[in-house]
């Protein structure tokens, strides 16, 4: 079942529809129209915004229908870890299930923030789920996002859940799969990852949908994580050659927690994504990967945001991007140290790879920094050609030129891959690389 979707977004009855389709609470229709209230309010990016002058959305495909019913996530989870009270599944799935601590997760993620010395005890409002996680504040600001993590709110239709108690270490990778079957729909998941205090898990989001055909993925992430939790949360888009790709993601920090996410972008005629990483509790690591392997037309614009808002805290981004062809990447990254912040190390890297003279890229890293109490706080940001010298050398080993370009490539990536530690996610996203940059297999028997 879908709905027309206006070119300006979406009608107060397409929200309605959504909510009778599913058969959903009433608490749940009442967030929707909230939320769709305040996208309504919000106006689209006017293309001034800093983060949003290399993206255009003249041709963002709005007038396509909403699709209502897209066919469930693919989750699975043995029954030991059930027992255990991990909960993992598809988010409609959930709101029927388990719709307490579904509906607790996304009402107290809405909670605005406030920067922690302004908020005393009386005036707090940290998530607390079911158990004894410790989120911090909640976070719903994403300035030029707004728009988007607003449409996604009130019109999310499908998506993934994914709660840890207290305590509780899932060993292996979980895999969550969305593919959207059709083109001329507008998709809106919703990814939500909660691991409480000391939780540990790993979570390989995939998504697709068919060439040739306009899509609208709007999809975005809310990643929580309590006291001293571990988390690795990796997405890997390989979306169809003519799908607009516009979202964000949202990683909160708590005490102690480490949180590492990657992004590999391999699909999509347009990605523009954002991602804001806020570290709210002392002593907590965040990293941010990031992969793209980008061809003929494509567009990347990815901004981050890293607020280090506590102390004691480290949050470093590494994003490498491999363009050929015409392909263009964009990147806008902001780190701000905040005045209360003490000790804190952070550094941002974007490393652009471009295998064509008609290939562009354009990094642009950005320090704020409040205090004068810090370890560490840089960047580092480059575009170039492969050295002449690498592939000659390469070429050397008697490799053929475009086999010798492909595993210099390979090897540029590495500086992230090498740091994926999950055998199976590592795997899967190789396996998405090598439809660009190719399989390493052919240079191992070269050698």
């Amino acid at each position: 079942m879908t709905v027309l979707a206006p070119s300006i977004g979406f009608g107060a009855s397409t929200i309605e529809a959504i909510s009778d389709a599913n058969d959903e609470p009433a608490w749940l229709r009442d967030r929707r129209r909230t939320w769709f209230e305040r996208a309504e309010a919000t106006p689209w990016p006017s293309g001034q915004e800093e983060e949003w002058r290399r993206t255009s959305l003249d041709r963002l495909p709005r007038d396509v229908e909403l699709l209502l019913d897209p066919p469930r996530v693919r989750c699975e989870l043995d029954a030991e870890l059930a027992g255990a009270g991990v909960v993992f599944s598809d988010l409609r799935a959930a709101v029927r299930e388990h719709p307490d601590l579904v509906r607790r997760a996304l009402e107290e993620g809405d909670t605005p923030a406030v920067p922690a010395p302004e908020v005393g005890p009386a005036g707090a409002a940290p998530l607390q789920p079911v158990g004894s996680g410790e989120w911090g504040p909640g976070v719903t600001e994403f300035d030029s996002h707004d728009k988007f993590w607003a449409l996604a709110q009130a019109a999310w239709t499908g998506g993934t859940f994914l709660y840890v108690p207290a305590d509780v270490a899932v060993d292996a990778a979980l895999l969550a799969r969305s593919t959207v079957e059709r083109g001329n729909v507008a998709y809106f998941p919703l990814t939500l990852v909660l691991a409480e205090r000391g939780a540990r898990v790993t979570l390989l989001d995939e998504h697709r949908s068919p060439d040739g055909q306009p899509v609208w993925f709007g999809g975005i992430v809310d990643i929580r994580s309590g006291r001293e939790a571990w988390v690795r949360y990796a997405n890997l888009q390989r979306l169809g050659d003519a799908t607009w790709n516009i979202g964000a993601q949202r990683v909160q920090v708590g005490p102690g927690a480490d949180v590492t996410t990657l992004n590999a972008e391999v699909g999509s005629s347009v990605t523009k994504v954002g991602l804001d990483v806020r570290m709210t509790g002392d002593g907590g690591t965040s990293r941010l990967l990031g992969l793209l392997a980008a061809g003929e037309d494509q567009h990347i614009d990815i901004n981050a945001f890293q607020d280090l808002s506590a102390s004691h805290v480290t949050s470093d981004l590494l994003y490498l991007s491999a363009l050929y062809d015409r392909a263009r990447a964009a990147f806008y990254g902001v780190t701000k140290v905040r005045s209360h912040a003490k000790q804190t190390s952070s550094y941002q890297e974007c490393r652009n790879l471009l295998l064509s003279s008609e290939a562009g890229a354009e990094p642009i890293p950005v320090l704020e920094i409040e205090t004068n109490d810090i370890l560490r706080c840089g960047h580092g940001a480059t575009a170039g050609a492969i050295d002449p010298v690498q592939l000659f050398y390469a070429q050397t080993r008697g490799l053929p030129p475009d086999e010798a370009e492909r595993m210099i490539v390979r090897g540029f990536f590495e500086q992230v891959v090498a740091q994926i530690e999950s055998e199976p996610i590592k795997a899967e996203v190789l396996q998405a690389l090598a439809a660009r940059i190719g399989s390493a297999d052919v240079a191992e028997d070269a050698a």
